[in-house]
């Protein structure tokens, strides 16, 4: 058994890591900021803190083997305050796990394939141990927070894992997606044809980080994470109207009205509700690249791992929304294109 520190539980990658680990017979710590809503029924210690508090983590780091650490921040009212959170904050947690505990098993940094960037063609998906090239604040924030932790790999162990665009259950940005499939629709929004992703069932993600506890050699310290088939958007819309059972129109909306979107969400989540829009002009920078790839090849052999297919995790993910009651069925499924 291990004792698990996980940041940002309450989030999506953090919710399935916690259920795992707990199944799995696992001590499992929880560093919560103040919302509890989707773990609170999962038998975990709770402790309250702030990765953008140094003095709040001293407690939290210690008595630990593992720290996955998954807390971030996917968008922000202001750009400084994801530097704040994605830099500074991974930098507080790595520094007070080298200072309280430094005997650690890992520390592992859930990061994101936004700090690597996209490639350049079909033929050349980015390699995890080359340059970066970030595309958004965000990105370049995470790449900030992977420099921070890299800076302790000569003093505890440390893994990266990048994962691409990850889906699920308990997802509820690509959801978005399949609330609009489920009415007929799926709208890409890329300003353009012919753009290219990888995407991540989250349970490979989770998967991936119950290996490493039992892991003894590492070949790297950054994986990517990804099936390594690319889908351009008209195939992911197709196949999840597929897993749905429905018919659905696909359709590429224009750029100007993209950028349009973007700027109306942003402006009416911040005078509504004070709060970040998913949907914002930093997100449609990455949403415009053409080719989101990139080369997952090691982590399948060093983890002697195989990805979930799309069409697979699809359909999963779909049947997770309809017993949770997230989506319903309705009487013209089975109208698939």
């Amino acid at each position: 058994m291990s004792r698990i520190l996980i940041t940002g539980a309450n989030g999506f990658v953090g919710t399935n890591l916690a259920q795992k680990f707990v199944a799995g017979g696992h001590s499992v710590r929880c560093l919560i900021h103040k919302n509890l809503s989707e773990i609170k029924n999962i038998p975990v210690e709770i402790r309250y803190g702030n990765i953008a508090d140094p003095a709040s983590l001293t407690k939290a780091v210690k008595d630990i083997d593992f720290v996955f650490h998954c807390a971030g921040a996917l968008r922000a009212k202001n750009i400084k305050t994801l530097y704040d959170i994605n830099q500074t904050g991974t930098k507080n947690l790595i520094e007070a796990v080298h200072k309280y505990n430094p005997s650690i098993k890992r520390f592992v940094y859930v990061s994101s394939q936004a700090a690597m960037g996209p490639c350049i063609n079909l033929e050349d998906p980015k390699d995890p141990n080359g340059l970066c090239g970030p595309v958004s604040d965000y990105g370049r924030s995470k790449m900030m927070g992977e420099r921070e932790v890299l800076k302790f790999k000569d003093k505890i162990p440390v893994t990266i894992l990048r994962p691409a665009a990850i889906y699920g259950p308990y997802d509820k940005d690509i959801f978005t997606f399949f609330q609009m499939a489920s009415k007929g629709f799926f709208p890409i929004l890329t300003g353009r044809k012919n753009c290219y992703v990888q995407l991540l069932f989250i349970s490979d993600l989770i998967e991936i980080c119950n290996l490493i506890l039992t892991k003894n050699e590492f070949k790297s310290n950054i994986y990517f994470l990804a099936q390594k088939q690319h889908y351009s958007w008209h195939e992911i819309g197709k196949i999840i109207g597929e897993a749905i059972g429905k018919k659905v129109l696909i359709f590429t909306l224009p750029a100007w009205f993209i950028k349009f979107a973007a700027i109306t969400s942003e402006t009416a989540m911040r005078l509504i509700r004070n709060e970040a829009s998913p949907f914002n002009r930093d997100k449609i920078k990455e949403f415009c690249q053409q080719y989101w790839l990139g080369d997952s090849s090691k982590t399948e052999q060093d983890f002697n791992f195989t990805f979930t297919s799309l069409a697979n995790g699809a359909k999963i993910t779909y049947n997770w929304y309809i017993q949770n009651k997230w989506l319903s069925r309705t009487k013209y499924q089975n109208q698939y294109l």
